[in-house]
């Protein structure tokens, strides 16, 4: 079991709420014609090039502690293994939306690990990165990529998997030499629309069949090869030593005046749960509450994008994931208080622990992280 070393008490307030914002709503038209040996994406547009990860990179960041993943456990994870042999494919990041119409999603919860991030007006998004896990069905709501996903691809060495992108990002893609999986063109096979949710609400991809096109020498094996190998951002240990927190049982994330979100321990199911609004978010696929063993909160610099509106002619967001900051740490019952840092785009995220600077070092169970704006409000109880 890990330890956790020493509890407090209290409710706190972080930040400040972001203004309101308006979210606008646009409907794609889907082509469906088999993909083989298609040619890459070039957007044209002329911005300089971040650094492209590596195709050696090691799993895992460089600063860990912990004895390296065994080949029975996830390296996302940690969780056990029902298929080694996955480890040798590559992760992709799903961007699922989140637009009230589009809830429940399909096969959230069977991520490995997800990632949380503002987008236009400051409502959010979800990047939900697959490897271990199989999917059930179709996947989604899938909707177009925003900027941060760079950094994904940079940081976690993970491939995009979207529906469309502005301009502006398709430009910010290509200058980066980022691959990524658009499924609005290149006749991409697996994308579709399904249920009786209007568009955009209502494209679903199917992620075995994606999948299973890995390895067959086709352009996915080619965007495989610009991803680089894995590099998760966390370790994961059964006897991880946690420092000294406090005690939370519920968590609050408002980005703007109307769009709050957050968790909520459960030890029923030794979990935090997922609200939206207050309420909690399922899944269609299972039925089953969304949730974390682990909830990571970064602060980061937001600046807002002008002159590459959305289709409601709302401002874009970009998150500043180089650099370094604060976070917060949720398990269990505890807020730990973390730091992060990124010194350039080619290297991976690392996290310490504030109380004493060792690397953070987690339990095993699935983490999300809260890309979250210096100025959003973070309300524990």
């Amino acid at each position: 079991m890990h330890r956790l070393r020493g509890l407090g008490r209290g409710p706190i307030v972080i930040g400040a709420v972001a203004g309101a914002a308006v979210i606008g709503v646009v409907a794609w038209a889907l082509l469906r014609s088999p993909a083989s040996n298609l040619p890459l994406p070039s957007p044209s547009a002329s911005i300089s090039a971040s650094a492209a990860p590596s195709a050696s990179a090691s799993v895992g960041p460089t600063t860990s502690p912990s004895t390296p993943a065994v080949a029975d456990t996830c390296p996302l994870n940690g969780l056990p293994l029902d298929d080694p042999s996955v480890l040798t494919k590559t992760a992709i990041a799903v961007q699922i939306e989140n637009n009230p119409i589009a809830r429940p999603q399909r096969n959230l919860s069977n991520a490995d690990f997800v990632v949380e991030a503002p987008v236009e007006g400051d409502t959010t998004r979800f990047s939900a990165v697959f490897l271990c896990r199989k999917t059930k069905g179709v996947t989604g709501p899938v909707r177009s990529s925003r900027y941060y996903e760079i950094d994904l691809w940079q940081d976690l060495h993970v491939l995009p998997v979207g529906f469309g992108a502005s301009g502006a990002a398709l430009s910010r893609f290509a200058a980066a030499g980022m691959p990524y999986v658009n499924g609005i063109t290149g006749s991409w096979p697996w994308f579709a629309r399904h249920g009786s949710n209007p568009a955009p609400h209502n494209l679903f991809a199917d992620l075995e069949a994606l999948r299973a096109e890995f390895g067959k020498g086709h352009t996915l094996d080619r965007y495989a090869a610009r991803t680089g190998k894995l590099r998760p951002q966390f370790t994961f240990d059964t006897a991880a030593d946690i420092p000294v927190g406090h005690v939370v049982t519920a968590v609050e994330i408002k980005t703007n005046s109307y769009w709050r979100f957050g968790w909520k321990w459960s030890g029923k199911d030794r979990a935090w749960l997922r609200q939206d609004a207050g309420k909690q978010l399922t899944d269609a696929v299972t039925g089953d509450p969304v949730s974390a063993t682990a909830v990571v909160v970064q602060r980061v610099r937001e600046e807002v994008v002008f002159g590459d509106p959305d289709p409601g002619g709302n401002t874009r967001r970009l998150q500043h994931l180089v650099g370094a900051g604060d976070g917060t740490l949720y398990l269990q019952e505890q807020a730990i208080a973390l730091h992060w840092s990124r010194p350039t785009a080619a290297d991976g995220t690392t996290w310490t622990y504030v109380a004493n600077g060792q690397p953070v070092v987690l339990p095993p169970g699935v983490v999300w992280w809260e890309i979250v704006p210096v100025k959003a409000t973070v309300t524990e109880n």
